[in-house]
């Protein structure tokens, strides 16, 4: 029987609001077995580049990483957001180990355009090195996994973090019993956006095609629930969307299977 393994990404929004990042951190220490963390950290990123003076252009809501902006994120996201969330896990007893993809040679990217627009350093995921995390996972650590990887020709790459957890959670599928949690500050996928309370609590695909055909979902949310139905078909046991302070509610948020 395989071991049971929770991988959950966290949205940028819970890193900058302090009292939902310990709520989070608290919630996410509580889960019992393997467990690994892929973090964003945009919102931080932005402020910081506005005192760097670094403008960050856009392409249908991405990033174009420009060799300014891959250092700004760089610095955010594999130093400060990274480290902040361990020394947050460490504080409650959880011996995390805080990387980005490049690190061990965990994941390695290529360069990725995008509707033939250059999108500059940023990456699509080619390869998940699963031996290389099963091995942190198995000696007893939780990998905290900033969205950095590598091209395999010295240069650095800018990754989406929905698309990351969906690769990992794919990769390590193999291995282990995997569900993959999607944490942000919704409650799960709502049937009316305006109403927090209106989650559809298990989301088919029949349901999730007539939602886009009628407009009903925004298109970076379209990005995240693609990726999640991507991973179920490629043998992630179950996919939840749901709020960070729900984390340790399994049953609440939307589940994918």
């Amino acid at each position: 029987m395989k071991q049971k393994l929770t991988i959950i990404k966290v949205s940028g929004k819970i890193v900058e609001k302090p009292e939902a990042l310990k709520t989070f951190v608290r919630e996410f220490a509580s889960i019992k077995g393997r467990k690994m963390l892929i973090h964003s950290g945009a919102e931080l990123a932005s402020k910081v580049g506005k005192k760097m003076g670094i403008k960050t252009q856009t392409v249908d809501g991405r990033p174009v990483v420009d060799e300014n902006t891959l250092k700004l994120l760089t610095m955010v996201y594999g130093g400060l957001v990274n480290k902040q969330f361990v020394a947050l896990l460490q504080g409650r007893k959880v011996n995390a180990l805080g990387v980005t993809g490049a690190d061990m040679n965990l994941i390695q990217s290529t360069r990725q355009g995008l509707d033939g627009n250059d999108m500059g350093f940023t990456g699509a995921i080619k390869q998940v090195n699963a031996q290389a995390m099963s091995s942190m996972l198995d000696a007893g650590f939780v990998p905290v996994v900033a969205p950095i990887t590598h091209d395999g020709n010295c240069n650095l790459l800018f990754n989406e973090t929905d698309a990351m957890a969906a690769e990992t959670a794919k990769a390590l599928a193999l291995r282990y019993d995997v569900t993959l949690i999607y944490c942000f500050e919704k409650n799960g996928v709502l049937l009316n956006v305006d109403d927090p309370d209106s989650v559809i609590p298990v989301l088919k695909r029949t349901q999730y095609k007539n939602m886009r055909e009628m407009d009903l979902i925004k298109d970076w949310f379209v990005n995240k629930l693609d990726n999640a139905f991507s991973a179920i078909d490629h043998g992630v046991k179950e996919v939840v969307i749901t709020n960070a302070v729900n984390l340790a509610n399994p049953h609440l948020g939307t589940h994918i299977k």
